[in-house]
């Protein structure tokens, strides 16, 4: 009932955003699926033969006014030139038929990655119901693609097709949420996974070298500079984000002790990785999608998803053993934040995303304990009791 009023809540909130205003803005002068806007101006720029003016605000911004007239909005293309193959297609169709594209094949691929995780479709619409679908659909963000590549890649090797991680090289287009990919096939052996997706990664990224020259790479590059600045002085707003380095920022660290948190973090997920590297797979894809989520500093609000990802591996391996104590309490926790986590940041400065981050790799972190013990999930699940426990240890030399 709790997914069912939310859903519907998210669909009547999108139906006001995208038919509540008029032409192609929102009821609030924004352009309708906002962050859409700059994936679609770069491909039109790629498409006229400016590919290196997309990583041009004043260029970008020129375009924007011209499709959004009466507008203030502004925003900026910040990711490598491989993305711009999936932006230079959309922006051949118009503004809105490409967002409604956009946004269809995004669930549509989430929704088929999930399903190769939880098996029914009914789990898979009370995943889809979560809060953070209309946060993804109303910024017109690539979170679930990102989830959708990640999840399919993961359910993959869950049932020992290697060739699956071809989808990591997807990932490709947003780099920074691919930073613990290397180490997770690492650690866990899957020499074959880690040559398709570096080979996949090779591939579109020479593709995009070939249709749009070293020009975009250059220009690629030296926009860095001012993506970091946008990310240390909290530009699109600390509250909007997930990550433990904008948590610091937003309770007053200077960018230097930071950075260092957020290299402990980053650390941290590592370490989650080769704890659970001997766990079964679904706690190891969770362990993948909290680690990446840790990894880094440039991790908004919609990007969650991947939190959400791991948090669905994990319900999965609940359903499939049992589930521990608390677990499933933790997992509604990480469901429903999404809804009032930006306001609650924005007021009162409490990470409510972060939290989930952090509870999630805690799960992770008890169910990769158990797993290297030998102690079944199914009687740690009843341990509160003591029962199942003594149980599991009987004739092991345990009274």
């Amino acid at each position: 009932m709790v997914a069912l009023v939310s859903g519907i809540a998210g669909l009547a909130m999108l139906l006001f955003l995208y038919f509540g205003g008029q032409g192609t803005l929102d009821p609030f002068g924004q352009p309708i699926g906002t962050d859409f806007s700059a994936f679609w101006h770069a491909g039109r720029l790629a498409n006229d033969g400016s590919a290196p003016s997309a990583w041009d605000v004043t260029a970008l911004n020129a375009e924007v006014r011209v499709t959004h007239p009466g507008s203030e909005f502004a925003t900026a293309w910040v990711y490598p030139p491989v993305f711009l193959l999936i932006a230079s297609p959309l922006a051949m169709l118009p503004y809105l038929h490409a967002l409604a594209i956009w946004q269809a094949v995004s669930v549509l691929l989430l929704a088929a990655a999930l399903k190769a995780i939880l098996t029914d479709w009914k789990s898979v619409a009370v995943c889809l119901a979560s809060p953070l679908t209309p946060l993804v659909l109303a910024h017109g963000q690539n979170a679930f693609l990102t989830a959708a590549l990640l999840g399919a890649g993961l359910a993959s090797l869950a049932v020992g097709r290697g060739t699956g991680a071809g989808y990591f090289g997807g990932l490709a287009y947003k780099p920074q949420l691919a930073l613990q990919l290397a180490p997770f096939l690492l650690f866990t052996k899957n020499w074959r996974a880690l040559g398709v997706a570096f080979t996949v990664a090779a591939l579109v990224i020479a593709l995009s070298w070939l249709l749009w020259g070293t020009e975009a790479w250059l220009a690629f590059a030296a926009s860095a500079s001012a993506t970091r600045h946008f990310m240390e002085e909290g530009a699109v707003g600390l509250h909007k984000s997930a990550s433990l380095f904008s948590l610091a920022r937003m309770w007053g660290a200077p960018v230097g002790p930071a950075y260092l948190i957020q290299a402990l973090s980053a650390l941290s997920g590592l370490a989650l990785l080769w704890k659970a590297r001997h766990a079964p797979p679904f706690v190891l894809g969770a362990a993948a999608c909290v680690a990446i989520a840790l990894s880094t500093p440039y991790l908004l609000d919609y990007d969650i998803a991947l939190v959400g990802l791991g948090a669905v591996f994990l319900f999965a391996e609940g359903r499939r053993t049992s589930f521990l104590e608390y677990e499933r309490t933790a997992l509604a926790y990480i469901w429903a934040t999404p809804w009032f986590a930006r306001q609650v940041a924005e007021v009162v400065h409490l990470p409510l995303l972060p939290i989930s981050m952090v509870l999630l790799a805690v799960l992770v972190f008890r169910r990769a304990v158990l797993a290297r013990s030998g102690l079944p999930s199914r009687c740690a699940g009843n341990a509160s009791s003591g029962l199942a426990l003594a149980t599991a240890t009987r004739g092991k030399g345990e009274p």
